[in-house]
C-alpha cells in the first residue's frame, strides 16, 4: 500500500493525463498515464528493494506485482495495457479514437496498487 503522499502523487499524474486527454493531446495523455503507472510501481519496488530505475526494471517490478494478485493474468493484462500507452507516447501506435474508447481501462493496474479508484482522492 502506498503512503498518502505517494497516492496523491500518483493521482496527480492521472489527473494530468485526464487533462491532456480533454485537450485532445493524446500522446501526452498516454505518456502521463504510463508515468502514473510507473510511479505507483516504483513506490512498491522501493519498499521491497527491487530495482526500479530503468523502463525494463519498472516493467519487471510490475510483472512481479501482477503475479502476486489472485487474478494474475488479468493484472498482467492491465499492466500490458498501461505499457501500450508508453509505446503510444514514444511512437503513435493507436488511432485517437482507440485511445479515447479504452481510456478508462488505463488506470486499472494503478488501482490495484492504490487499493481504490485512481481518481478518488483520499
Amino acid at each position: 500500500m502506498l503512503s498518502p503522499e505517494q497516492t496523491r502523487e500518483v493521482q496527480s499524474i492521472v489527473w494530468e493525463a485526464d487533462l491532456a486527454l480533454g485537450r485532445q493531446d493524446y500522446r501526452l495523455a498516454a505518456v502521463k498515464i504510463w508515468d502514473a503507472t510507473a510511479e505507483a510501481i516504483k513506490c512498491v519496488a522501493r519498499e521491497r528493494g527491487w530495482p526500479h530505475e530503468t523502463y525494463a526494471e519498472i516493467y519487471d517490478a510490475g510483472r512481479k506485482i501482477s503475479q502476486e494478485c489472485s487474478d494474475g493474468r488479468k493484472a498482467l493484462s492491465e499492466l500490458n495495457f498501461a505499457e501500450s500507452h508508453y509505446a503510444h507516447g514514444q511512437q503513435q501506435v493507436f488511432a485517437d479514437y482507440e485511445l479515447v474508447e479504452d481510456w478508462d481501462l488505463a488506470p486499472h493496474f494503478i488501482e490495484r496498487i492504490l487499493g481504490h479508484p485512481a481518481r478518488e482522492l483520499r
